[in-house]
């Protein structure tokens, strides 16, 4: 059984922001919602030889409490047999990782620093972005933003097959969403250092030159793919030039992105734009939600 959208909420304010994105985007889908609560660890006493069982009924309280404000806010957008608490006492980014095996997607907010728990850091998010078996999403910003006709779904694109894997979804998400898709590639050949001595500059421009058009052809099928199989959609593309993860979270605050969807690690044949790093720095910059596809 699916637990369709898990979100992890500490009932701080990040947690809050992506509490309010995954309900929206559960009513949009059609899909359960799960809240999990996590009683970190951190919590029980270490002295020797302490039974943490001893607080199993405390622990509890502290929970339901949690989870009843969330399950009311949850509850004015979705029906209530869509909605399914759920508590577990260990690690939030481990207990959020394990729970993503059965999810259609997992949603965490930036940073939060429960009363209750002491849940979500951002460190959470950036394991969960990294180890979760679903597509992932950080809920960025200081109020929540949904794709739609005037916040286009951006996606980071260079070749590899976690950006194909992003890209798919990213269509999927703007048809839903009635949104614009905005395809993106980072072209940093202008940065490459090692160039053979015998190379004349001629050489070299030559080489650079039949790279920014090779570049410039790909977005432009995978534009006319997303088109043909979607008319509707309205797609455009854009060759950035800079850091990868800088210039594409510096793209979605210009075009006031609804989302931003990226693979969590990429080595595509003509930039090798989407490593782990550029997606951490994506989710850390990003002025918006930002999905990371496994």
């Amino acid at each position: 059984m699916s637990h369709g959208i898990v979100v992890g909420y500490d009932g701080s304010p990040g947690a809050r922001l992506a509490l309010d994105w995954a309900v929206e985007t559960a009513k949009r889908d059609e899909r359960p919602l799960t809240l999990l609560h996590c009683v970190g660890l951190t919590m029980t006493p270490t002295f020797r030889a302490y039974d943490p069982g001893v607080q199993a009924k405390a622990y509890d309280e502290m929970s339901r409490g949690v989870l009843s404000e969330a399950i009311e806010i949850a509850a004015k957008a979705l029906d209530r047999k869509e909605i399914h608490p759920l508590s577990v006492i260990g690690s939030a980014a481990a207990e959020l990782v394990g729970v993503s095996s059965q999810a259609d997607l997992v949603v965490t907010g930036s940073r939060g620093h429960g009363a209750i728990s002491g849940g979500l850091l951002g460190s959470t998010s950036y394991a969960v972005t990294a180890h979760a078996h679903c597509p992932a999403v950080v809920v960025r910003g200081q109020s929540v933003v949904h794709a739609g006709p005037s916040h286009p779904v951006v996606a980071a694109f260079d070749d590899s097959k976690n950006a194909q894997k992003a890209l798919e979804t990213a269509i999927q998400v703007a048809v839903a969403a009635e949104a614009p898709l905005h395809v993106v590639a980072v072209d940093n050949v202008g940065g490459l250092e090692a160039w053979p001595e015998t190379d004349t500059m001629l050489g070299r421009e030559e080489m650079m030159e039949q790279m920014h058009r090779r570049v410039g052809e790909t977005l432009k099928h995978v534009a006319d793919d997303a088109q043909r199989a979607h008319p509707g959609l309205q797609v455009q593309t854009n060759l950035l030039g800079g850091g990868a993860g800088a210039a594409i979270a510096a793209y979605a605050v210009d075009v006031k992105a609804g989302l931003v969807v990226l693979g969590s690690r990429g080595h595509g044949g003509f930039t090798g734009m989407l490593l782990g790093s550029v997606s951490h720095r994506v989710v850390h910059d990003a002025p918006c939600p930002v999905m990371v596809i496994h």
